[in-house]
């Protein structure tokens, strides 16, 4: 689940090679594996989707449920406290009010599942437009491999965040070096390695292979070439940070 707040983590795989993680680390950004060629192919495209609002239906529909609920309970609010006698103690009122206030409740945790839901629905179809995108660019795309393209282009223009931490293997040296996102995406048409790539705070310390999180190395092993870390692998990253005062 990518977090509203400033602390998503997130390991990025610039290329195998050694040549793009160098450029990286040198000039301080990150990009993502460009063997793939694919993002080359939409050009200024993504620059345009990525201003385009991809929770359109979520909010739609979330401003349709507010409406309908607070036509409701102005109704409701209204009757209740007409005709109320406030100079006296009425349980009748205090009744009432707890019973509007626990129609708030309800209203707020019925938003919330709803809100995580519409996200679903809109991650889904975001992710299927991009797969349709991918597709039509490509004469013979390998099947099995378009929808973790397709999110790994999504992941690296719109998901990663202003001030998210960033892992990047440094395959040639069995290191990891972190840093902390400092731009949003940018397109530099004929830039090479960094032709699609995100302005980065790179941290002097270097961290070994076998010193990062179990399962880590399995990761560099994914199809994928970003992955938005969770629970204890996230938590072990934010704690190398907070460690070295980053």
């Amino acid at each position: 689940m990518i977090r509203e707040h400033r602390n998503n983590v997130w390991v990025v795989r610039a290329g195998y090679c050694g040549q793009q993680e160098a450029v990286c680390l040198e000039k301080g950004y990150v990009s993502f594996d460009l063997n793939l060629h694919i993002m080359d192919l939409f050009g200024n495209e993504l620059l345009e989707m990525k201003d385009q609002s991809h929770n359109y239906k979520r909010y739609l529909h979330f401003g349709d449920k507010y409406r309908d609920f607070d036509q409701r309970f102005r109704k409701e609010f209204e009757d209740a406290i007409k005709n109320v006698d406030y100079s006296a103690d009425r349980p009748e009122v205090v009744k009432k009010m707890k019973r509007l206030n626990s129609k708030l409740k309800q209203f707020d945790e019925e938003v919330k599942q709803f809100d995580a839901t519409m996200q679903k629905f809109d991650d889904f179809e975001r992710l299927e437009y991009m797969k349709k995108a991918v597709l039509t660019r490509l004469s013979s795309p390998p099947v099995h491999l378009i929808e973790s393209w397709a999110k790994d282009i999504l992941h690296f223009t719109n998901d990663i965040r202003i001030y998210d931490l960033v892992v990047l293997p440094i395959m040639s040296e069995k290191m990891v070096a972190i840093g902390r996102v400092k731009d949003h995406y940018q397109y530099w048409k004929n830039k090479d390695t960094l032709s699609h790539r995100r302005r980065v705070d790179w941290h002097d310390t270097r961290v070994p292979f076998e010193n990062m999180f179990f399962g880590f190395e399995k990761i560099l092993e994914s199809d994928s070439s970003i992955t938005l870390l969770d629970g204890d692998e996230r938590e072990f990253v934010l704690g190398i940070v907070i460690d070295d005062t980053f």
